[in-house]
Formats: C-alpha cells, structure tokens, sequence
C-alpha cells in the first residue's frame, strides 16, 4: 500500500478490474499488480499479491491500466473479463476485414530435425513463442516476419549450425531472437548464428531481460542485426566463445536505467567472447538518468570490446569489478564517461562474491573443469582462486 499524489486515482474506484504497472524499486525490475483498493480520502492504493520482491521505494513510476473511465486515447482498451468484452478505441477507422484472436502457443516446432528451412513467412498472432527448435542441426528461418507475438520470435536450444537470417521481428511479448547451444564443459561450440535480421519494437509484455538477441551456451554469433526501440536490452549473453560483430543498437532501455543495450554479469567462467565492430548511439536510459552501451556487470570476466562506435551513449562501457576485460580501438563521442572500471568485489558487492554468495561466482566456476584443457586456453583463469579474485586484475583499456 502507497500514498499517491493528486486526486486522479479517485476516479478509479468503481472500476470492476483495475491494474498498475511499475519499477517499484530498482529501474531495471518491474511487475504488474491488480489494485485491490482505493482510499481517496486518505489518498492510498493498495495493491494485491504476490508482491514485488525487491520491496517499494517513493519516487518511483508507474501507471495505470484496465480502466474502462480513462479510455480517452487511440490505442487504448479496457478488457472485462465477466462479460469477455474488449473495449477499444482504434487508432485509425476501421475497415470490414477479419478480427484475429491468439490461440495457438507456437506456431512452428523443429524437434531434432535437419535440414529444414522456413523461408518468406508471416508468422503472427501466436500466444507464445512463433518457432522452437531443439535439437536437430542445419535449420533455418530465412527472409520471414515474425510479429505480434506473446513470446519469442525464435528461440533455438541445443542442436547445431542453426541459423536465423534477414527476418523482421516485432511486437513479440517477450525478446527476439534467442539461441542457445554447445557444450561448456568441453567448449564444444554451437554455430548457431542470427545474421542481418531487424529485431524492434519488442518486449511488450515482458519489459526487462528480454533481449533482442541473446546468445548462451558456446560458439553462437549475432552479426549485422539492427536492434531498436526496447524498454530494456538490445543484446544478452552469457557462455564462452559467442561473437557479436557489426550489429547497430540503438533506443533502446529507455524505460529503464541501471542497464545495457548489450548486457552479462556475475560469472568468472563467461571467456572468450568477442564484441567487435558494432555501432552503438542514442541510449541513454529512462529521462535520461543512466544507461551502459556495453555493461559488464558484477565481476564479469571477460569479453573483449574492439572497434566499437559509440555515440550519445551515458556510459559507453562498463566493467563492474570483472577481469581479464579488454577495451581498444573504440571510438566514443558524446558519451560521459567512456569507460567506466570500478572493484566492487573489494567494496560494497564482497558479500556477493565470496563463496556462498548471493552471485554464486565460485559455485559456477566449479561446474566447468576450468583447471583441465581445453579451458586453460583461457589467460589467468586456472589459478584465478590463488590470484586475488576479488580484484579487477588483467583489464586493458588502450588505444580508445
């Protein structure tokens, strides 16, 4: 329960189904509430659980929705789920044509198939994700619209040299693109890649940690993909050996702050991976109070970041804590600061880092034989226990 200002939410009282959607704490963490009750004389909203757990802070935003009084706008709907009646008011006037209504919770499922594409198709109106793949090898989306979607557009896990090129996606409630795959215990790596597709408008539903493309597991790339317009992320990943390499990210996390238009964190075991060559501008976080163009969160370790442009990002690169980062041959304009580096193992996050801690750092570097070839490819990584590893040891910033 809260104490609001003005007199507004006095008009919702007799609302049959009323929600609020907000960052209640954190700006990279929100939740949507039914409104259990109203007080407008003592100007308090309470609201139903499961309640958010991060707690609630003054200050922070949200807004109201499901308001059959407040319907004023183009775009705007009220649902009264008694009846099953959708009020809506139409951005443009309506024209006779068919009402689409989601049923289906995919629409394509690859079950350890091969060699199979899908190529020139609009793909819509699913409830969840538009195509699934596990398993198999060699499969392909090719030149299709992927949108209006509750879920994904693409979401591959397992398998191997799967590929989703030149699609457009958009208006998916969730994230993009997401693959996965490879073997991190042997380095054995994926192939699987997304190439030259246009991910925009995404995260509907779901606003924050769902990327327009993320990459997990070994040996997966994004190349040559325009990512734009998101409340949250434009790219994730986590896992060895990925490359992200001539992508443009832009406008994106503008309803959030504290976050990265390509985003990792809190893992030691995350190395080999590449950012290179990608153009990254106008992202600069929710009224303008803070983003990272790449962030390297809580002792991520490690990535290289070469050949970027970065231009009007708030903070072009961050390495919270991390080691073995590299940053060179960047170009940054117009961002404050450029780089930013900081020890927060040895600060404020030392309780999260140290064995048993909330980040687990050392319990997942235990699941990989890390110490055992092919790992000790991976500079200062064998011996990263006995090494101080709590210090940002190892970072290169040069030639910027």
């Amino acid at each position: 329960k809260w104490v609001y200002e003005g007199d507004r939410p006095a008009r919702w009282v007799k609302e049959k189904d009323p929600w609020v959607h907000g960052y209640w704490f954190h700006d990279w963490a929100e939740q949507r509430h039914a409104i259990k009750e109203i007080d407008p004389v003592n100007r308090t909203l309470e609201v139903k659980p499961p309640y958010h757990n991060y707690g609630y802070q003054n200050g922070k935003w949200y807004y109201a929705y499901n308001l059959l009084s407040e319907i004023d706008a183009p775009g705007e709907w009220y649902l009264d789920r008694e009846t099953g009646v959708l009020y809506f008011y139409p951005p443009a006037p309506l024209k006779d044509g068919d009402a689409v209504v989601s049923v289906l919770p995919k629409l394509i499922t690859f079950a350890d198939v091969l060699h199979v594409t899908v190529q020139g198709l609009l793909l819509e109106a699913a409830r969840g994700t538009a195509i699934e793949m596990t398993g198999g090898e060699t499969n392909r989306v090719l030149g299709c619209t992927l949108r209006n979607l509750g879920g994904w557009g693409v979401r591959v896990s397992g398998g191997k040299d799967h590929g989703v090129v030149g699609c457009d996606l958009y208006g998916t409630g969730e994230g993009g693109i997401a693959l996965s795959g490879g073997d991190r215990k042997t380095l054995t790596p994926a192939g699987h890649f997304a190439d030259n597709n246009h991910v925009h408008h995404y995260a509907r539903i779901q606003r924050v940690y769902r990327p327009g493309i993320t990459l997990s597991g070994v040996g997966c790339r994004a190349t040559h993909n325009l990512i734009d317009n998101a409340p949250h992320m434009g790219m994730g990943f986590g896992g060895n050996d990925h490359l992200i390499e001539l992508n443009e990210i832009h406008s994106v996390c503008y309803e959030s702050n504290d976050a990265g238009a390509i985003y990792t964190g809190r893992d030691w075991s995350c190395r080999g991976n590449v950012i290179r060559n990608n153009y990254l501008h106008h992202i600069n976080g929710f009224e303008g109070r803070g983003c990272v163009g790449v962030y390297l969160d809580d002792g991520f370790s490690s990535a290289d970041l070469v050949g970027n442009v970065f231009y009007k990002v708030t903070r072009a690169a961050m390495i919270g804590g991390g080691r073995d980062n590299a940053i060179e041959n960047n170009v940054f304009v117009d961002c404050v600061p450029a780089v930013h580096l900081d020890a927060r193992g040895v600060g404020w996050a030392n309780r999260y880092i140290v064995p048993n801690g909330g980040w687990q750092m050392q319990e997942k570097l235990a699941a990989f034989p890390y110490q055992q070839p092919p790992w000790t490819k991976y500079p200062h990584l064998t011996n990263i226990l006995d090494d101080e590893p709590y210090l940002p040891k190892y970072n290169v910033v040069a030639r910027n």
